[in-house]
């Protein structure tokens, strides 16, 4: 059995199979900062499917082993991240744009509290891997998408271009720079400015 995941879900989801992911309202690395709860740095150490037995559809749930959090509670050593899609006993449901996982992968994950469930930001978008760049012998970030269709494996992700290519290290100041910042008053797609403003700090504000 196959299914379309419901337009109540709203935000950043493409509702088919046929869609595209281009579709998605693209998020700047801002946005992606101000729009989460939660940004961590952590290894997936467990992944696996679940019916919701309201709606019908298959959620993808990863769980992640935190290494560094930072934005939100600082205390926390777990996170388990659920994104729509996915095959359980004889049903698939198929969202275009997800945000894919494996077991192993280390990534600076972007995550926002839906109701009951931790998503990623921008699905996809929410989601940088983390690998060795072995020419410059040190770790980069890396935003992959996986067409849809193939099975998803960290290990064979290819590296950027080497222009395009930055260091985990900075990244990770870029966000601390921008959680420090506070929320610029940007409106961001499928976010309340309530929200927005509840969860970050406003300019001057700190944090």
């Amino acid at each position: 059995m196959r299914t379309a995941l419901g337009a109540s879900l709203t935000l950043l989801l493409t509702m088919s199979s046929t869609a595209s992911a281009t579709s998605l309202a693209q998020l700047d690395t801002d946005q992606l900062i101000d729009a989460s709860d939660t940004i961590v740095r952590g290894v997936v150490t467990a992944t696996w499917t679940e019916r919701d037995d309201a709606s019908g559809h298959v959620w993808t749930h990863a769980q992640v082993e935190v290494t560094r959090v930072l934005k939100g509670d600082e205390h926390a050593e777990l996170l388990v991240i659920q994104q729509p899609g996915g095959t359980w006993a004889n049903i698939t449901t198929t969202v275009t744009g997800t945000a894919r996982f494996s077991i192993g992968e280390e990534a600076i994950f972007f995550v926002e509290q839906r109701g009951e469930r931790m998503m990623p930001v921008g699905m996809f978008q929410g989601k940088f891997n983390v690998q060795m760049d072995p020419y410059q012998r040190e770790h980069i970030v890396h935003r992959f998408a996986l067409p849809d269709g193939r099975d998803f494996d960290h290990r064979f992700i290819p590296l950027p271009p080497e222009g395009q290519r930055t260091t985990v290290a900075d990244f990770e100041q870029t966000v601390r720079d921008g959680v420090a910042d506070g929320w610029d008053g940007r409106a961001i797609p499928g976010v309340a400015a309530d929200k927005l403003r509840m969860i970050n700090s406003l300019p001057g504000e700190g944090r």
